[in-house]
């Protein structure tokens, strides 16, 4: 825009109405948190270019009936905040020219309209007329450089993408899914773990409390518009060095609405994929296709409108589903009938000029009960049945109240308070507890039990936020504070009664093995672990943060700002053991409007972005956790030569062959769970673009994206280091455990404060860099990505891209995916430096090359196609072994040099040669290729419009593989040996299933 000032504000002119539509945006989420999103500018000239001041452009919505106007300053521009999603009409007019409309005018979460006017002559008597056209709308925001993408429901309708935040972040550059079974689905944003984003609705964070791992599972009909934010997220958001997804409920208008809606996925038309066998034959329990089967059935039923009319909206969505699940593992066959009734309320009041409430409810509590019943695979014979009927639930409630004010015309208020809660609970059908055989390489489930452990999970998370607006001249502050607090009950415990609890495996015994058994001896291990954290668990935030947008000439705009974080974790009794203060987040934006017209931009951006502690390190390190093992010959034998199961399921055994080993006791008590000097995970990213619009109705870009993990937080067992400090300063520990695991910075120094000598005086520790040896956690992240998106035309519709990626260092970040470790903060990793070595290279989550094409093309007015596809390279393939001695961290004089990351089997960087095999390099697993596509037929019916999809997932049937057995080798009678299960897939692509909906709805 040439001359102009397209972020110069102004005063508008309100009526009640106009008062309620700024409202109306706050009640789908606090406006500060969708001050980049939610708005409408732009710029009026006449025919010879010249700018046109004091023309009235007038937004009403189609719906709701609220109204929203503004005056062009003397530059010919306009701006307008708080516009809620929906669709409008929008109106110019100026004294002596005619008045013109564009209907349907769309306005998103995340994506500002920027529409512009020419006044234009017509007719004889001069008289000239303000002409809107689609190619007015700007598809560059001058505003934001803010990457991602915003889709509605309704488009989302007429596509194949499945419920869930997670279907609809994987449309976007960037993301893919980690592939392992224990992941829930969750995304990875840029190279991060997919349990380091946050998810949001109507401004509340709805993120899985305990893993981060995706969101609460919602009633998907309620949800308006979604919009998935992948790099540089302004500071109003915290809490992820991911991604973010930012959702908008639907909410009542002036017209009453009535919809229902039915969802089938039959088991008759969901394929099975071939089944995976072991090597020695047996068949894999993860992988069976001989007795799975899956059917959903789904019913909806909404109404919205008003109680006032103008004022008082309502909106509510009840939403039954069943599942019926049937499978098979080795030795049981199970089947699972999970039933949810799902409901969803929103009221939102206009209660002055000035004050708008909002109220939103929630309940997606989920209950099943599983049958469980003998079963013999290699007959497929399904035997007597298992105990009884298990039940069990997850989900919970939710509940928010929203208010928006206007103070002056300039500055608004917005506040929303607000709880989540989940639970998750489970009762067994028998007593029988898990025994396996892992000789060879091999996973042969002996025990016919209906559940391996006993678990109680309860969360609440309480937050409250307040934010605020004040639009001056040439900037647009935003600024506000932010809180939440979560408590925590866990209780977890194996199955089975008496001396049979526990989870038993058989084993082989390696060199120096820690069952004390000769090399090549088989033996029994039985594994109990008991946790708990109650009482005043409790993990806690509070953020600040301000943002400036400038636009400081008329060509380019500066979006200044940062975010102060402050992260509390407590052990069971209330003491603080993680305490992070002042965490300075700066967030920077400059963007350039080349040719002054709004056409095209570049910009580039900075970031920094903090991770807090895990509400599950609440559980794992602020936990009471006592974990024992148990080692024993083999006593009766079968004809197989597996150990003979004795009347309460435990293993027949000989003798203890060591005494009971002890992991970890479960001192509670903050000196010992974490380093004080414990700082911060976070993580700095820099981005470079360009955007620019191509043929009117689309726009094409390019990013280059630098993101680097600046520090991380693990867990280490310090006691080979820690020992030999003790000794050194002459403290005698008589504190009696076997291990210290505690919460630090590797890389940095740590200080331990404890009485370990029983004087009654604390002892301060301090281990330094040098004496830990650890390396810090690395991460790294360079990315290209080229974007194409919008309407090829009035009938397709497409959003396409392509990322050329590398992510490469020493740690996945809060999880694990080469083992399926979804234990936040709490992997395998940094365990001890041992396990650290030859561990730098390519990162689970680098994909080289993907392809993503999605969107829709309107056949005919009545029948849509739709379609989304993804190609993407293999993630990077490992060699793990066990850590030969003597050479690397396990050389003597080293602080590792116990080498006790043996006892972790085969975990290390070696292969079955004991030579190094670092991170990544023994090659990629196969691309994966997936295509998913919908036919949607929709028409009028009885005064209102009814329609039916068929959606088939998977189209081709694809069963590449994602994950894979990455232990290269294994322990057998004659020692280590090369594992004959290598490479056997552990993860593979979802197998094609078909699904139909239809929908009426007036």
């Amino acid at each position: 825009m040439s001359g102009s000032n397209a972020f110069k504000r102004f005063t508008p002119r309100k009526t009640l109405a106009a008062i309620a539509v700024g409202s109306v945006l706050m009640m789908s989420a606090p406006a500060a948190m969708a001050a980049d999103t939610s708005i409408v500018k732009g710029h009026i000239v006449n025919s010879d270019g010249v700018n046109v001041s004091n023309a009235t452009i007038t937004l009403k919505h189609k719906t709701k009936g609220l109204v929203y106007t503004v005056e062009t300053n003397e530059k010919g521009d306009y701006f307008l905040r708080n516009i809620p999603v929906g669709e409008y009409d929008v109106s110019i007019t100026k004294d002596g020219f005619a008045k013109t409309q564009e209907s349907g005018v769309s306005i998103r979460i995340g994506q500002p309209v920027i529409l512009d006017g020419q006044i234009t002559a017509v007719g004889l008597d001069n008289v000239e007329r303000i002409a809107v056209t689609g190619s007015m709308i700007r598809r560059v925001d001058m505003g934001s450089s803010t990457s991602g993408v915003t889709f509605s429901q309704d488009e989302l309708n007429t596509m194949p993408v499945d419920s869930g935040f997670e279907n609809i972040a994987l449309l976007a550059p960037g993301t893919s899914a980690p592939g392992g079974e224990s992941f829930n689905g969750a995304s990875s944003f840029g190279g991060s773990s997919s349990a380091e984003n946050a998810y949001y609705l109507n401004g509340l964070n709805i993120t899985n409390i305990r893993t981060g791992l995706g969101s609460l599972s919602l009633p998907w009909e309620a949800i308006a518009q979604t919009q998935v934010k992948t790099g540089a997220i302004t500071p109003e958001f915290g809490s992820a060095i991911g991604g973010v997804v930012n959702a908008v409920s639907k909410s009542g208008d002036n017209e009453f609405h009535f919809g229902v809606e039915g969802r089938w996925d039959p088991a008759s038309l969901r394929s099975s994929h071939d089944s995976i066998y072991q090597a020695d034959g047996t068949i894999d329990s993860d992988n069976n296709g001989m007795q799975d089967s899956e059917d959903f059935k789904q019913a909806r039923i909404w109404a919205s409108g008003a109680i006032i009319e103008d004022q008082l909206f309502y909106y509510g969505l009840y939403e039954p589903s069943q599942n019926d699940f049937e499978w098979a593992t080795q030795t049981v066959y199970k089947e699972r009938e999970r039933e949810s009734n799902r409901w969803f309320v929103k009221l939102d009041w206009y209660m002055t000029e000035d004050h708008s409430f909002g109220f939103m409810a929630m309940n997606n509590k989920r209950t099943w009960t599983e049958k469980t019943y003998a079963y013999d695979w290699e007959t497929n014979k399904i035997g007597e049945k298992q105990g009884v009927d298990a039940p069990g639930e997850d989900g919970g409630k939710l509940y928010s109240l929203n208010y928006n004010g206007y103070i002056t015309d300039d500055f608004s208020i917005s506040a929303v308070i607000g709880r989540v809660e989940e639970n998750v609970e489970n009762r067994v059908a028998s007593s029988n507890p898990g025994v396996w055989d892992e000789r060879n390489g091999s996973f042969v489930t002996l025990s016919q039990h209906t559940n391996t452990k006993v678990v109680e999970q309860h969360y609440v998370r309480d937050q409250a936020r307040i934010d605020f607006n004040w639009d001056l001249e040439d900037h647009a502050i935003s600024f506000g504070v932010d809180y939440s607090s979560v408590a925590v009950d866990f209780s977890e415990d194996q199955n089975g009664i008496g001396e049979a609890r526990g989870w038993w495996t058989i084993a082989t015994a390696g060199a120096n093995d820690v069952s004390h058994a000769a090399e090549g001896e088989d033996y029994i291990e039985r594994r109990r672990r008991s946790t708990f954290a109650n009482n005043d668990s409790e993990v806690s935030s509070l953020a600040y943060y301000i943002n400036d947008s400038w636009q400081a000439t008329d060509n380019l705009v500066i979006n200044a700002g940062v975010r102060v974080n402050n992260y509390k974790n407590t052990v069971s009794d209330g003491r603080e053991f993680v305490d992070l203060d002042n965490q300075i987040a700066p967030r920077l934006q400059a963007i350039y409007d080349i040719h002054g017209d709004g056409s095209s931009k570049v910009f580039a951006t900075y970031g920094r972005y903090f991770q807090p502690v895990s509400v599950n390190m609440n559980i794992k390190q602020g936990g009471s956790q006592r974990e024992e093992f148990d080692y024993y010959e083999l006593d009766q034998l079968d004809s197989d030569g597996h150990p003979i199961l004795t009347a309460d399921g435990s293993p027949s055994r000989g003798v203890n062959i060591r005494d009971t080993r002890v992991r970890q006791i479960g001192i509670t008590d903050p000196g010992l769970v974490a380093s004080s000097t414990l700082d911060s995970m976070f993580s700095d990213e820099f981005t470079l673009g360009y955007q620019q619009e191509v043929f009117e109705t689309m726009s094409a870009g390019a990013r280059v994206i630098w993101r680097d993990l600046g520090r991380g937080i693990e867990d280490t067992d310090v006691e080979p280091i820690l020992s030999k400090k003790l000794a050194e300063l002459g403290i005698e520990d008589n504190v009696g455990q076997s291990s210290y695991y505690v919460l630090h910075n590797p890389g940095e120094a740590l200080t331990l404060s404890y009485d370990f000598d029983g004087d009654g005086q604390v002892d301060n520790i301090t281990l330094s860099p040098e004496e830990m040896a650890l390396d810090s956690m690395q991460r790294h992240y360079l990315a290209l990505e080229l974007t194409l998106d919008g309407s090829v035309t009035d009938d397709f519709r497409i959003n396409s891209s392509y990322t050329l990626s590398n992510s490469w260092g020493n740690t996945e970040g809060l999880v694990k995916t080469d083992n399926d470790q979804a234990d936040p903060g709490w992997t395998t990793s940094y365990d001890y430096g041992d396990l650290m070595d030859h561990g730098y290279g390519d990162l689970p989550n680098d994909h080289t090359h993907v392809f993503k094409f999605n969107g829709s093309y309107d056949i005919t007015e009545e029948l849509i196609l739709g379609f989304v596809t993804s190609i993407s390279s293999g993630r990077p393939q490992n060699k793990f072994s066990v850590h030969p001695e003597n050479v690397d961290s396990c050389a003597p004089g080293n602080p590792w040099d116990a080498c006790i990351s043996q006892y972790y089997g085969h975990a290390s960087h070696y292969d079955e040669n004991g030579n190094p095999s670092p991170r990544g390099t023994s090659g990629t697993l196969p691309w994966v290729t997936k295509v998913d596509l919908s036919l949607m037929y929709r028409t009028e019916l009885f005064d209102g419009d009814f329609s039916i999809k068929g959606t088939v997932y998977n189209v081709l049937n694809s069963d590449t593989a994602t994950n894979i057995d990455e232990e290269r080798t294994a322990y057998g009678e004659d020692g280590l040996m090369l594992n004959p299960n290598y490479g056997r897939t552990t993860g593979r692509q979802e197998e094609r299933f078909f699904s139909v909906v239809a929908r009426y709805e007036f």
